[in-house]
């Protein structure tokens, strides 16, 4: 090779020069030293608007108000069936007589109520909290994450998501009326419970 010129583009070299001006090539024999860029070359950074738009790409779809509503539907007749179950206990008992039109209701109702608050409080919290998803959930594909970077969240978040339900269901003559509201007007799809909980539902 001519020492005198790059042999990539053919650019004159100053003598002693380690690498092309030009286009940053290194001269024959010669090895950048550790920490030693060469001279017009060029590191690319990606910019802040790459990342971004990189970040947005890949992320995950948010889930409206009509496929978590199947969700919901799936698990409401979950636990349904299985109140309906314990209400053949007996515990849960109401009769009406007939004569008197006076109403007796058996001593172990309310535990019965209690029960039934205690399972679907930990349907939803070890099932959200263990994967993200109740079998609800599981039949749609979809899951819960958290809203930062969609990871798993932990048991203490499916918790609050849980316990906010309460106000998601009102009114509770049409129940998750408000919630269907919250997620409408959220801009990441969040109900009350995925507000506070800094939770979002995503495709799974």
């Amino acid at each position: 090779m001519d020492e005198d010129k790059c042999a990539q583009c053919g650019t004159p070299a100053s003598p002693g020069a380690h690498y092309c001006v030009a286009c940053g090539a290194v001269f024959t024999g010669q090895a950048p030293q550790a920490g030693q860029e060469a001279q017009g070359a060029s590191v690319y950074a990606p910019s802040a608007a790459t990342e971004t738009q990189a970040h947005y790409a890949a992320a995950p779809l948010l889930q409206g108000v009509a496929i978590r509503f199947v969700a919901q539907l799936v698990d409401v007749i979950i636990l349904a069936s299985i109140f309906l179950i314990l209400s053949f206990s007996g515990a849960g008992t109401i009769t009406i007589d007939a004569s008197t039109a006076q109403v007796s209701i058996s001593p172990f109702f309310g535990a019965l109520i209690l029960i039934d608050v205690i399972i679907a409080f930990l349907y939803f919290t070890l099932l959200e909290g263990r994967n993200g998803q109740t079998v609800g959930k599981m039949i749609v594909k979809i899951k819960v994450a958290k809203k930062a970077d969609y990871s798993p969240i932990t048991y203490s978040e499916a918790a609050v998501r849980t316990i906010l339900r309460i106000i998601d269901l009102i009114p509770f003559i049409a129940p998750y009326l408000l919630g269907a509201v919250f997620i409408w007007a959220s801009e990441h799809k969040q109900r009350l419970g995925d507000r506070v909980a800094h939770t979002v539902v995503i495709q799974s």
